[in-house]
């Protein structure tokens, strides 16, 4: 059942759109509408209400007065908001910056823009594309809070804001990016941070020298250290033999640190200077027509047909890759392993058997088990011999991702986002869907963890606190409990350990149940049915969208087609067809012509 009818542009009334969060993914979208309305709506009046309490653009997450110590994850020169003429879309191009090339100076560890200066990049975009708005658009800014979304008599959309103002609309989109999360109440006397993205000020409430359990060893973990560390007075220095040294404040406090996986994210590989040519830079076996025709076998299943072909994907590549830069550390010529390798796409373990006999050292083979859980299957004596193997781990890490061997790591992380674009498109096809789209997040949540690290200084400066004993790692799999007294943490793989400390520091971009959105509107739709899980969806992360329109569906089963869910996506790369910036065409397209 569908709830929207005729808008009311279709009896001459001005259309009425309005885009419910404006950061990155609202302000492209606003880009978009902007540049599709002389072809699609001509000089007709149009509305179009942008409701965000944060400055537009930047949005909460890139605000221009956050700490510099906060650093984006993405190269700089690899991030943009303008469609180049490379993106396949029915709208007009608007080629533009990346935010490398409008900063204009130094950056971060060679290639890292602090995440204020992204949000300055972000925040003269949106002025750019509004400046230049169509006469016959009337853009109305709204500095609040939506807190509501309800529907009126006359079919239209209300959002009320938390300023008490009700804002009337024909076509609504949720674009509020990563939802943040309500704090959870700790015993009194106990102190608890997060989850959620890292909070200057409630880590400032942290004793100097205090210990601190921190659950979770991603990005919120990353900023958090710099925060505690640099933060406070201490500095890092190059010794003459090359690796970093911390020289503490004092003023530090001594983190406990463990994950699931409990290791931290490996950094991001060091960029390679000449970069994948254009002809190179595209999926070879696990394509979108290859996908499809799996998806066509009668009872296909994505495991044992699809997932193989992204198996041999990202083995190709990393391959290719490890025969390009180290071709001592192998046993025959690239020409003859890519052909047997073509032969055997398919067949994995055919293919492990080709690995074995062409690449000696089992170090140099893929092995996405191994690189998913490297703790997984160890015990360890005591802290000290987790410790000793986290800090050589790191290492490792660091050494294949920053020295000669980044081109094979540099090679896996390329993949990954080829074969997540893969995905991508298969979604908004229309062709990816119920268990097989879930089995696909699943499977490629491996691609998060390997791609969306940190600058490589950052995890070298994680090392160096380490070996200082301000971060102690507490193992796989961290429990955490907590009575009147203390938190504790423990893992499985270091049996008899427990750490005690009277702060938490939930270094989590959780994905809450609906109950704890501390958005009050994303809150009101789920609790009201009007949002729910979608295939694979953990808590709120992932409402059951109407395909690649991207309607929500009720608890129902009725498809909102007068409303849009515009979930977040990584920042679109320049020259590469971005999905993020195809996706926001298509939706601005549908918004001004009902389609």
């Amino acid at each position: 059942m569908d709830t929207a009818g005729q808008h009311p542009a279709d009896g001459g009334a001005p259309l009425a759109l309005c885009v419910i969060g404006c950061g990155p993914r609202g302000a492209s979208l606003v880009e978009r509408i902007l540049a599709n309305v002389p072809a699609l709506y001509g000089d007709r009046p149009l509305t179009l209400h942008l409701v965000d309490p944060y400055p537009p653009g930047a949005g909460r997450t890139w605000h221009t007065d956050q700490p510099g110590l906060l650093w984006m994850n993405s190269a700089a020169d690899q991030v943009t908001v303008y469609p180049d003429a490379t993106v396949d879309c029915a709208g007009p191009p608007r080629p533009g910056p990346t935010t490398a090339a409008w900063l204009d100076g130094p950056l971060h560890d060679g290639a890292y823009a602090a995440r204020r200066d992204q949000g300055r990049y972000l925040r003269r975009f949106f002025a750019e594309v509004t400046a230049a708005a169509p006469a016959s658009v009337r853009l109305h800014p709204h500095r609040a809070r939506a807190v509501d979304l309800r529907r009126t008599d006359d079919g239209r959309q209300e959002v009320l804001l938390d300023s008490g103002r009700p804002v009337r609309a024909d076509r609504v989109v949720l674009a509020q990016g990563h939802p943040d999360v309500l704090p959870e109440p700790a015993p009194p006397g106990l102190l608890r941070i997060g989850p959620g993205p890292a909070d200057p000020a409630a880590l400032e409430r942290i004793p100097p020298g205090a210990p601190v359990l921190a659950r979770g060893l991603g990005l919120v973990f990353t900023d958090c250290l710099a925060l505690l560390t640099e933060g406070r007075g201490g500095r890092f220095v190059r010794t003459p033999e090359g690796p970093l040294r911390y020289l503490p404040s004092g003023r530090e406090p001594r983190l406990y640190a463990g994950s699931r996986r409990g290791v931290p994210l490996p950094p991001k590989p060091a960029p390679d200077p000449a970069g994948p040519s254009a002809a190179e830079d595209v999926a070879r076996f696990a394509t979108a027509a290859a996908c499809r025709a799996a998806l066509d076998r009668p009872g296909a299943d994505f495991d044992r047909d699809l997932w193989p072909l992204f198996r041999a994907e990202l083995g190709w590549w990393h391959y290719r890759a490890l025969f390009a830069a180290a071709p001592e550390r192998t046993r025959m010529t690239w020409p003859d392993f890519d052909a047997q390798y073509a032969v055997l796409v398919t067949d994995p373990g055919r293919l492990a058997k080709l690995a074995a006999a062409a690449v000696p050292d089992p170090a140099d083979r893929l092995d996405l088990d191994r690189l998913a859980a490297p703790l997984a299957g160890h015990t360890f004596a005591d802290s000290d011999d987790l410790q000793r193997r986290l800090r050589a781990h790191l290492v490792t890490t660091l050494r294949r991702r920053t020295g000669p061997a980044a081109g094979t790591e540099r090679a896996l992380v390329d993949a990954l986002r080829r074969t997540g674009e893969v995905v991508e498109e298969l979604w908004r096809a229309g062709d990816l869907a119920g268990t097989a789209l879930a089995d696909a997040l699943r499977r490629l949540a491996l691609g998060t963890y390997l791609s969306s690290g940190p600058p490589p200084l950052r995890a070298a400066q994680l090392l160096a606190l380490a070996e200082a004993g301000i971060v102690t790692f507490t193992g796989p799999d961290l429990r955490v409990t907590a009575d009147r007294d203390a938190f504790r943490a423990t893992s499985p793989a270091v049996p008899g350990t427990v750490h005690e400390a009277a702060v938490l520091l939930d270094a989590r971009l959780a994905m809450p149940a609906p109950d704890r959105l501390a958005d009050p509107l994303l809150r009101a739709l789920w609790q009201r049915g009007e949002l729910v899980p979608g295939p694979g969806g953990e808590g709120a992360a992932l409402p059951r969208l109407d395909g690649p329109a991207l309607h929500p569906v009720d608890a129902d089963g009725t498809v909102h087609r007068d409303r849009f869910v515009l979930g977040p996506a990584q920042f679109p790369r320049p020259g590469a067809n971005a999905t993020a910036l195809r996706q926001t065409d298509a939706l601005a397209r549908r918004l001004l012509t009902g389609g």
